[in-house]
Parts: structure tokens; C-alpha cells; sequence
């Protein structure tokens, strides 16, 4: 062993001079092919950088550092078109395919456009008479409260149908940071899949909040349309780059298998006729009314609060946010025309930046998520006899279900009568003005960081019981009304929709 670590502290300079003396060389070569280029296309030019050296230092490494752009900027499209074209062309992607294949683009290529695309794609809905009158008459939206829990909500159950699996079983690249083998190992430090429900409580949940007003199958339809086409026509006016046949196709594959999950009938067979139907339902059913006004008016205000009135901040924001909308929608919504410059500015500011980040800005290594799709903690199996959760008290109660489905209730059991403090509880990634189900700060640092975003304006007010610090259930969200209502119901519909039962920490025990 001695004999071993002599030799290999030996190679060492020798390994050293090795690579150093292939950097160079690769350096020499571009440097003789950037003058190639320049007395070949810009000869004037070319003499100037060959009199300053460190003139054509610095243009090499500029150079150099666009073509690093482009080829990591590519590289989440290039690997997911690889894996998946060759069954776009042969028509069989699945939904589960759908599902891998958006992400790449949410996640690190186009988060900001991507993620607004889908916040006006529900924003746009309150244009339809149907829908605000639905949604003025629930009142949750009549106040600062009850928009901002209503859009954490929304944005929580959203973005855990896209972030966890609707198949119900975890991806083990995901579950590792993509550092697990493509292949199969004996190894046992490598996860197998496990049962995630996540995605299909929160459908659930959806599903039974929706079963409570008179939502017709026309405006289920026309919101799921929205969903799936908004971020093509985002990406194509505002991205770096538009998005792909593949990925467009996968859209509506994605969001037309949410739809049947969802019960909605009728669902257009290809993404062309589903387009044509849109069309045809806006030119109808989009036109003025006071409670689209009223709807939209109370939500853009609270999109808009942490801005200040100063210099007029926040009336800006919101005309930018109108000069965003589609005509036919603003009209519907009764807010007034902007001026040509007004909509110079805002589409010249964003293509700028689209520039800005195709040409110049290294991707993201990090994916920008509202949910985190890893499997918490509290629900990883941990033992030989398959426990989902670390709390004894929580494990015992759920273990008794695991041969049913919801604790085996052939009816419908008041959620009010359990005591709710021992399930275990999530919480976001993101936080609002109102920091719904942010944890309250546990040290020094915490607290001091939270401070300093009170002081900021990120924050209205700190983290409370009352705006549920100990964290969020997904069967429980919703109108605060509704908290405690329908929840083993909710894990009930979730299973039929996964087809199988739900147990461990996931289930109501």
C-alpha cells in the first residue's frame, strides 16, 4: 500500500504538466483559428487585435465563452429530444412521457415565462362571464386573505401535479439528483421506486373542491386549454426559444390526461381541434362583464402589493400586467387600452432578456421549483417492514390500513373528528406577501433573515398558526371553510385515480 501511494504521489507533477501542456495547446489552436477567421471576414479588425495581445486575449475568451453558452445552454433539450423523439415520431408517448418531457423547460430553460405563462393561463379564465360570476359568489376572492391563500392553493396543487409523478411511483433521477445509474443495480444503496401519491391527492383535492359549485364542462374545458397552449404561445412571444413539436405535442398529452382524471368529457382528440375549439368558445362566451372586472381587479392587486406606490411602482406593474393580455381579454375584463409604447417597452424589455439568456447566460444548475419533487422524509420507507413514516404514532395507525383503502371506511368519516396534530405536514419553496405555510424561524439566523424581508416588504406579516406554519396537507387545501371537510374523501378519490390504496404517512390514520 506504501509502494502504491509513493508511485501515485509521484505521477502526480507528471499528470499536472500533462494537462497543463493540453490546455495550452488547445489554446494555441483556437487562437490560430480566431485569426483565420478575422483576416478572412474582418481583416481591418484582425490587424488591430494582432497589435494588442491582450486585445485578443479577451475576444478569445469571450468567444470561447459564447460557445460554452450554447453548448450547455442546449443540453437539458438536446438529451430530452434524444430520449423521447424517435416515439414522438412513431405517435406513442405516453402521459407519463409528457409529464418528463415538459419539465426540462419549467424547471431550468424557461421558468420565469414558462411559470407566468401558466399564472395568466388561470388569470385569463376570469375573462368568461361563467367562471368570475362562479368565483365572486364564493367571496374567497373579496379579500386580501382569501386571494393570497387561494393563489398559494392554486399554486401548491398545481405545481404538485407537474412536479411529482401522475403514474404514482417516484423517478429514482429525480429521488438522486440524476446521479443513478441508467441502469440496474444490486447495488441496495440504490432506491426502487416508491408509491407517491402526491400528485394524485392533489387531483383529488381539486376534483372534490370543484365537485361544490356548478362549474360547467364547457368552462372545465376551455381552463384546461389555457394550461396546455398558454406556454406555447409564451415561449414563442417571450422565451429564448420556442418550443419544440415534441414539446408541444407532450403538452397537450399532459394536460388531456389531467383532463380525463379530471372527469372533463369531450376533450378534442388532437391539439389542432382542440385550438380550433378555443377559438370558437372565446369568440362566444369572452365578452364584458362587471364580475370579471371584479375578480381580476382583486387578484392583480394582490399580485401587485409588496410593490410600493412610490414614483408610481405599482400602478406601472399593473399596466404592465394589462398590456400583457390578449385584447379580446381585456376588453372582457373592462381595462383600458395601453399605449403603442407602453407595449414597446414591456415586449422590447422581455425579448431583451430572452437575448440576454440564449446568447449570454449560462443555464441554470439548479431547477427552479414552487414544490419539491423529491419524496419528503417523512414518507421514505426506513425499515424492513416497508414504514412510511418516522413517528411512531403516526406509523401504528397507518400500518392497521395497509390491506384497505382510506382506514378502510365504507363511508365518509368527518375529518373535524380526528386529531389532525400528529400527520406530518409539507411545506412550499416559494412564499406570497402573506407567507402561507411558511415555518416560523427556529435560530438566530432564521429570524434574522426573516426580519430583514419584513423590512424588505417581502413579507406583511411573519409566519403564524394562523397562516398554517406547521405546514400544508394537500387534502386539506383550500377555502379555509373547507379545511377540515372531505379529507378522507379526498384520499378516497385519490386512490381510485392511482388505483391502488394509499397508506404509510399519505393516509388519514
Amino acid at each position: 500500500m506504501q509502494s502504491f501511494f509513493q508511485t501515485f504521489c509521484h505521477t502526480i507533477p507528471t499528470t499536472v504538466a500533462t494537462v497543463h501542456a493540453g490546455i495550452m495547446q488547445l489554446a494555441t489552436q483556437l487562437r490560430i483559428a480566431l485569426f483565420r477567421f478575422l483576416d478572412t471576414y474582418l481583416p481591418t479588425q484582425s490587424g488591430y487585435i494582432r497589435s494588442n495581445p491582450k486585445s485578443s486575449l479577451g475576444l478569445l475568451a469571450f468567444i470561447s465563452y459564447l460557445a460554452l453558452v450554447r453548448s450547455l445552454r442546449w443540453r437539458q433539450y438536446n438529451a430530452i429530444h434524444k430520449q423521447y423523439q424517435k416515439k414522438y415520431e412513431q405517435g406513442k408517448l405516453t402521459p407519463e412521457d409528457a409529464q418528463k418531457i415538459i419539465k426540462p423547460g419549467m424547471g431550468y430553460d424557461m421558468p420565469f415565462v414558462l411559470g407566468y405563462a401558466l399564472s395568466f393561463a388561470l388569470f385569463k379564465t376570469y375573462g368568461v362571464p361563467s367562471i368570475s360570476k362562479i368565483l365572486k359568489g364564493t367571496k374567497e376572492l373579496s379579500s386580501k386573505e382569501g386571494i393570497s391563500k387561494r393563489y398559494t392553493d392554486t399554486s401548491i396543487l398545481i405545481s404538485t401535479w407537474i412536479a411529482c409523478p401522475i403514474s404514482g411511483k417516484t423517478d429514482p433521477e429525480v429521488e438522486s439528483n440524476r446521479f443513478l445509474p441508467k441502469f440496474a443495480s444490486s447495488d441496495s444503496s440504490v432506491e426502487l421506486p416508491e408509491d407517491d401519491p402526491r400528485a394524485m391527492i392533489a387531483l383529488a383535492r381539486v376534483n372534490w373542491l370543484h365537485s361544490k359549485y356548478p362549474i360547467t364542462n364547457d368552462d372545465y374545458l376551455y381552463t384546461l386549454a389555457l394550461f396546455a397552449f398558454e406556454p406555447e404561445t409564451w415561449a414563442k412571444r417571450y422565451g429564448w426559444r420556442e418550443l419544440s413539436p415534441l414539446e408541444r405535442e407532450a403538452y397537450y398529452i399532459y394536460w388531456a390526461e389531467i383532463g380525463r382524471r379530471m372527469g372533463i368529457k369531450d376533450i378534442p382528440t388532437s391539439a389542432k381541434e382542440f385550438k380550433e375549439w378555443v377559438e370558437d368558445f372565446e369568440s362566444r362566451v369572452m365578452v364584458t362583464a362587471e364580475s370579471n372586472h371584479h375578480v381580476a381587479n382583486y387578484t392583480l392587486e394582490e399580485l401587485i402589493y409588496v410593490l410600493p406606490e412610490t414614483f408610481g411602482i405599482k400602478s406601472f406593474a399593473k399596466r404592465v400586467s394589462i398590456t400583457l393580455l390578449d385584447d379580446r381579454v381585456r376588453v372582457a375584463m373592462m381595462y383600458p387600452e395601453q399605449p403603442p409604447i407602453m407595449h414597446y417597452l414591456v415586449t422590447g424589455s422581455l425579448l431583451a432578456m430572452a437575448y440576454f439568456q440564449r446568447y449570454l447566460c449560462l443555464p441554470r444548475i439548479w431547477s427552479q421549483k414552487y414544490v419539491d419533487p423529491k419524496m419528503p422524509a417523512f414518507a421514505k420507507k426506513n425499515d424492513a417492514n416497508g414504514s412510511s413514516c418516522p413517528y411512531p404514532h403516526v406509523h401504528s395507525s397507518a400500518q392497521a390500513n395497509r390491506n384497505g383503502i382510506a382506514n378502510g371506511l365504507g363511508a365518509e368519516k368527518d375529518s373535524t373528528t380526528l386529531n389532525q396534530d400528529h400527520l406530518p405536514r409539507m411545506h412550499p419553496l416559494q412564499f406570497t406577501q402573506r407567507p402561507w405555510y411558511k415555518p416560523e424561524p427556529k435560530n438566530f439566523l432564521e429570524r434574522a433573515q426573516l426580519s430583514l424581508a419584513l423590512w424588505a416588504g417581502l413579507y406583511e406579516e411573519r409566519p403564524s398558526k394562523e397562516l398554517r406554519s406547521d405546514g400544508y396537507r394537500l387534502e386539506e387545501l383550500g377555502p379555509l371553510k373547507f379545511e377540515r371537510v372531505g379529507n378522507e374523501e379526498t384520499i378516497r378519490m385519490a386512490e381510485e385515480l392511482q388505483q391502488r390504496p394509499i397508506t404509510g404517512a399519505w393516509a388519514r390514520g
